[in-house]
């Protein structure tokens, strides 16, 4: 069974956007990559939900933060897949297995250098971006 969330939906366009796929491929996870995930790769996770209220019902366009983190083994790679993701979902709307995305934009971006947990890969320079997501919940 597939995952039907605005995550999806993002996770299917950067997949198929050509130039990303020659970066990072699939190498797009929940949360926590895998011990044999080589470099570049991404994760992602739900930085939190906003959910609007009417008096009787919710609007049903809850606001999703998704946070995502690129680990490359140089700046320069790291940099280059982080303005590419940029470039994809800044702006971006779109419908993937009838979970429909209204509206995406970055709020936050920051770098890092940090080692990996749990790999034999050395230290890799990290990207944090964070992104604003409303979509239509059903």
């Amino acid at each position: 069974m597939s995952l039907k969330s605005p995550e999806a939906v993002l996770r299917a366009a950067l997949v198929g956007d050509g130039t990303l796929a020659g970066e990072i491929g699939t190498r797009i996870y929940p949360v926590i990559a895998p011990a044999s995930a080589t470099l570049p790769f991404v994760t992602w996770r739900r930085a939190g939900i906003q959910r609007s209220q009417t008096l009787g019902l919710p609007v049903g366009v809850p606001r999703l933060s998704v946070e995502y983190s690129i680990y490359a083994a140089t700046y320069e790679t790291a940099r280059e897949v982080a303005d590419r993701m940029r470039a994809v979902l800044d702006g971006y709307g779109g419908t993937v297995d009838n979970v429909t995305v209204k509206q995406v934009s970055l709020e936050q971006e920051s770098d890092d250098f940090v080692s990996l947990a749990g790999t034999e890969l050395p230290p890799a320079f990290q990207i944090t971006m964070v992104f604003d997501v409303w979509w239509q919940e059903t």
